[in-house]
């Protein structure tokens, strides 16, 4: 039980590390402050250029698909899980949304679900980076992107669950896969009302 409840608060600890944000110190900038004051891949790629962006979006996304894939894959036994790995992924959002260290006040969420999804049924990343880049590509507007593109991972992970399996690896897709996908979805659809408001208002800002 001990071990359950650890793996747990290091999911969501390791989830609220913002690396956007310690990216942005280790150049002198508090992104908080600048562009659209979000600590995720977009803003910090809008404030310090492409590079960062990329950097900020791999870590973030591992953050999310660390625990789901020791748990998946059997690299930490299943008896030292609470339901699922999905949970995992899941909890790591919650961490980088409401961070401990930075008085919870996070991110959106995007890239640390990107990596709970991608590590539960790897034949996503392809289909969810594509979506985000030909959508990027179209709208210049990266919240139209990440909602595109979560939207259309959360239909195909309906699909999946509902097959019951994963056509890569053959593992077994869990009902709770698809609940913990679906708080996922809720979860970057609340982060983004802001977002959605100033699309509504043509005010958003462009990539």
């Amino acid at each position: 039980m001990f071990l359950k409840i650890l793996f747990l608060l290091l999911a969501y600890l390791i989830g609220s590390i913002p690396f956007g944000f310690l990216i942005g110190l280790s150049k002198g900038v508090d992104i908080r402050t600048v562009g659209s004051h979000n600590i995720g891949a977009s803003n910090t790629g809008r404030v310090l250029g492409r590079k960062y962006a990329y950097i900020t979006f791999t870590l973030d996304l591992l953050k999310g698909a660390l625990f789901v894939a020791l748990f998946r894959y059997g690299i930490i036994p299943s008896k030292y899980m609470v339901l699922d790995p999905s949970l995992y992924g899941f909890i790591a959002m919650i961490g980088h949304s409401f961070p401990i260290y930075l008085k919870f006040k996070g991110g959106k969420a995007v890239a640390t679900g990107a990596g709970f999804i991608f590590a539960y049924i790897p034949i996503l990343i392809p289909i969810g980076l594509l979506c985000f880049i030909i959508t990027l590509k179209i709208s210049n507007t990266a919240s139209i992107s990440s909602l595109v593109s979560t939207t259309l991972l959360l239909i195909i992970s309906i699909v999946f669950t509902i097959l019951k399996i994963d056509p890569i690896t053959k593992l077994p897709i869990s009902i709770y896969y698809i609940i913990f996908t679906i708080c996922a979805f809720s979860l970057i659809f609340i982060m983004h009302i802001p977002n959605i408001k100033r699309l509504i208002n043509k005010t958003e800002l462009k990539a």
